[in-house]
């Protein structure tokens, strides 16, 4: 199988970010800002897992969480960070992007796991192969998203991912 002509993955450069515990809205607004405008399109746990790694978290509790959604739904009020919300099987995952940023940019993987890269930027990769091999195996197809984001294990949660992205974008 061929390689799909993928952007490179832009890392955010880890900065010194506000406490997401005890920051403003304005603060946890423009440290996400500045994460989207690097990672973008960025899906909303990762956004939260790199601003609270950032801020010396270890892990994000529920009072925290709600202090992020609360900074997401200003930053989208004001114009600062789109939101869109993917529904594919089961799952519902946001998307946060900048303004002016594309909805969907098929990047290489960089740090992110196949779970978090948008499911619309899936669907856009095993668009490609289906169209460039259209007598594709459900199976094939699989392991040749695997093989674009250069990763070997077909596990039952990716399988199921991509089933629910292949049922409803590609069905």
């Amino acid at each position: 199988m061929g390689t799909i002509a993928k952007q490179p993955y832009t890392e955010w450069q880890q900065t010194a970010v506000a406490d997401p515990r005890a920051a403003t809205v304005p603060q946890l607004v423009h440290g996400m800002e500045k994460i989207t405008a690097a990672e973008g399109p960025i899906l909303e746990d990762r956004l939260y897992a790199l601003y609270a790694r950032a801020g010396d978290l270890g892990r994000i509790y529920d009072h925290t969480r709600r202090r992020f959604t609360t900074a997401l739904a200003h930053a989208k009020s004001e114009g600062i960070l789109a939101i869109e919300t993917e529904t594919f099987g089961d799952n519902e995952e946001k998307v946060i992007r900048l303004p002016g940023q594309p909805r969907v940019i098929v990047r290489g993987r960089g740090s992110r796991t196949l779970h978090e890269v948008p499911a619309s930027e899936l669907a856009e990769v095993m668009l490609e192969i289906r169209v460039n091999h259209d007598l594709i195996s459900r199976e094939e197809l699989f392991r040749a998203v695997l093989e674009e984001y250069e990763l070997k294990r077909l596990t039952q949660a990716t399988e199921s991912r991509l089933n629910d992205i292949l049922r409803t974008w590609l069905a």
